[in-house]
Order: C-alpha cells, then sequence, then structure tokens
C-alpha cells in the first residue's frame, strides 16, 4: 500500500466519522437537556395568548385595546371600570395597634408540642 492510497483511506475515514458525528450531536446522550416545566409551558402560553388577543381586539374593532387583569377592553371600557372602584375605608388606627398587639403576643408565647 503506498503512502498515497493510505492518505486517501485516512481522509475517507475520517470524512465518514464526522459525518457520523455531526448527526448524532442532536441526539447525544450525554449532552444534558433542559426541559421546560409544566408550569413554564402554561404561563409562556398564557403570556402569548393574551398578547394575540389584545392584537386581535385592535384588529377587529380597530380601537386600540388595554389589557386590565387579562381582559382586552378598550379606553371607554377601562374609564367605566375605573369609576366603578370603590374606594378603600381609611385605616382605623385602633384596629391597627390591636393587630400589631396580637402579631406580638403570637411571638411571644411558645408551642409546646
Amino acid at each position: 500500500m503506498s503512502f498515497s492510497d493510505y492518505l486517501d483511506d485516512f481522509i475517507r475515514q475520517r470524512d465518514q466519522q464526522t459525518h457520523k458525528t455531526t448527526t448524532k450531536t442532536r441526539f447525544d446522550p450525554r449532552q444534558p437537556t433542559i426541559a421546560p416545566t409544566n408550569q413554564s409551558v402554561a404561563r409562556e402560553a398564557l403570556a402569548k395568548a393574551q398578547e394575540d388577543a389584545a392584537e386581535q381586539a385592535a384588529i377587529e374593532t380597530k380601537t386600540p385595546h388595554l389589557r386590565i387583569n387579562g381582559r382586552c377592553v378598550t379606553a371607554q371600557e377601562a374609564q367605566a371600570a375605573e369609576q366603578l372602584k370603590v374606594e378603600a375605608k381609611p385605616v382605623n388606627p385602633a384596629r391597627v395597634d390591636y393587630i400589631q398587639q396580637l402579631r406580638k403576643s403570637l411571638k411571644l408565647t411558645k408551642r409546646t408540642s
């Protein structure tokens, strides 16, 4: 066997090996795979669905829409919802003091089990 035959053989084998390894890299079991969790997939799907719904609503009605609590609403609907909101009651200082006293007393008592 001459040297040129040996080189041709070597190059052919090397090319075959690189071809085999390129097809195996997609399914290499040693390479770690990061699988998304069900929660992350659901969160991404929900966000995408909400964005698509906002875009679709804007396309269908030709008016810009806002997203409030996951719903697509027009500016008028958002303003009406803002007007319907009930104002919060003012803080009662006696009640706040009572709650803080309860918290302190709960921290001081130790459970005996």
